[in-house]
């Protein structure tokens, strides 16, 4: 039995899916338009059953070009853009996606450089707060939207929502959380004074 390798990319607009055989052979490729809304100033959001969709329908293209059987396809890698909020709630089901293009949370950011929050976090993470950076973002939440904040159960990145859909896995990478600046440099861990630093000890 041939066996091939998929590969997807979800960006901020577009998601894209590529099909490989083991030698390298490019066999297929699609690419879906994402939409993102705007419902307030600053805010950019998408809608996360939309973007699994669209995931759904990419792959769906690249199988059937290559007329290959779903089946073959023995590794799949996913690729997304960085920091951004991708949550679910508590019964695993899609709450909010917030992209890194969003900019709602820029006064928290004002307010966190002058009280060197910055220097804080960058001595456990080597990063600064920025307005679309999802401790930034959960932060912003748990101030302006407590409701919703207290109904997480589960922070993503983009890439991390696709691969929940496709496994069921809740899962990250120490590339993705650290780039977030939500670990500690030395030892790639969860740190509790940095998630205080972001007002998020609790």
């Amino acid at each position: 039995m041939a066996s091939y390798i998929l590969g997807l990319d979800a960006g901020n607009t577009v998601i894209k899916a590529i099909l490989f055989d083991l030698s390298g052979r490019e066999l297929a490729f699609a690419a879906r338009d994402g939409r993102s809304s705007m419902p307030k100033p600053g805010h950019v959001e998408r809608d996360l059953d939309e973007l699994w969709r669209n995931a759904v329908s990419v792959i769906g293209q690249c199988i059937a070009e290559a007329g290959i059987d779903a089946g073959e396809i023995v590794a799949i890698g996913c690729a997304g853009h960085g920091n951004g909020l991708y949550a679910l709630d508590r019964t695993g089901a899609p709450l909010i996606g917030i992209q890194s293009l969003d900019t709602r949370a820029v006064d928290i950011v004002a307010e966190w450089a002058k009280e060197n929050v910055g220097g804080r976090t960058y001595a456990h993470c080597l990063q600064r707060p920025w307005a679309a950076q999802t401790p930034t973002l959960l932060a912003w939440l748990k101030r302006f939207s407590p409701a919703l904040f207290a109904s997480i159960g589960t922070v993503f990145l983009c890439k991390d929502f696709v691969v929940n859909r496709l496994t069921g896995a809740r899962s990250s990478d120490t590339s993705d959380m650290s780039g977030c600046g939500l670990l500690e440099r030395q030892d790639r861990r969860y740190e509790p004074d940095l998630l205080a630093a972001y007002g998020l000890g609790d």
